[in-house]
């Protein structure tokens, strides 16, 4: 494992840790890898996403569906996410259901996860609203980029390239497509959207909280959408995460920064990548 400094089209430096072969944000190596090692409950839920698909959103939604009530959790769902904490920090949580988080794939999870009935569920997002959160991401995060300051011009096509940390989003929404399909014997899986969240939050929650075999009414869930919409949960989660965590959780705002040229680009690489993928139906650009 080594870190590596990679630069954008303008020549703007980004670092990462590389494990290997694959590219993390500057963490903890030892913590990397220790995960294949960490011992994990028979009834943990792992949420999993590419980043910036929405994860501090639906950990919350998930977090007040298990705990029965609408009132904002007291800690950030980073505290849970397996890639960046010890055992020891993970442990500290011993509530059972736990929401555990990462962006890692399937044959990165803790083998126990693995081995276990423990239940998952998958968020998506469309790339092009990812590519420009991850952009800002990348920006505000600097001491875990090293300073990265490239403009989104520089930016996308070293996201379309796959050179950011987890890899390319294409490589991992596949690999995913494929992982699930294969292991819907050994878990519970539940799909979800980005879009559909924001379209239908309570319907999603109603199916989510199915899911999850827990109790409620429309009265909790439509508790728990109010509680969750982006406004409520920037100041809730002030506390506990950085403000830029929470950016504008819009749909659809890649319009107001890809070019033409650059949208062409983007749904040529989209169509060759996705022809044969399924999840493909679950992604869409806008809201009606």
């Amino acid at each position: 494992m080594s870190v590596v400094e990679d630069h954008d089209m303008g020549g703007n430096s980004i670092s990462f840790l590389e494990v290997d072969g694959f590219r993390y944000p500057l963490v903890d190596p030892e913590t990397i890898k220790g995960l294949p090692q960490m011992k994990v409950k028979d009834d943990d839920i792992f949420l999993l996403a590419y980043p910036k698909s929405g994860t501090h959103w639906l950990w919350e939604v998930t977090s007040m569906l298990l705990q029965g009530s609408a009132n904002a959790i007291p800690h950030s769902k980073s505290e849970l996410m397996v890639e960046f904490r010890t055992q020891e920090v993970i442990d500290a949580f011993p509530a059972s259901p736990r929401v555990l988080n990462t962006h890692v794939r399937y044959n990165q999870l803790p083998l126990q996860a693995r081995e276990k009935k423990c239940r998952l569920i998958y968020l998506l997002r469309n790339p092009k609203d990812v590519a420009l959160s991850y952009y800002h991401h990348h920006r505000s995060f600097k001491k875990v980029y090293g300073g990265y300051s490239g403009s989104f011009n520089d930016y996308l096509p070293f996201f379309l390239a796959g050179k950011t940390d987890y890899g390319s989003w294409f490589d991992s929404v596949l690999q995913w497509e494929e992982d699930i399909k294969i292991q819907r014997d050994r878990h519970p899986i539940h799909i979800m959207s980005y879009e559909d969240m924001k379209q239908s939050p309570v319907e999603e929650i109603r199916k989510l909280a199915g899911f999850l075999g827990v109790p409620g009414d429309d009265s909790l869930y439509n508790a728990v959408a109010d509680k969750c919409s982006f406004e409520d949960m920037k100041k809730e989660k002030e506390p506990h995460e950085p403000k830029f965590v929470y950016r504008k959780g819009e749909v659809g705002d890649w319009q107001n920064w890809l070019t033409p040229d650059q949208n062409e680009i983007f749904d040529k690489l989209f169509h060759e990548n996705m022809k044969d993928s399924k999840f493909k139906d679950n992604i869409r650009f806008t809201l009606p």
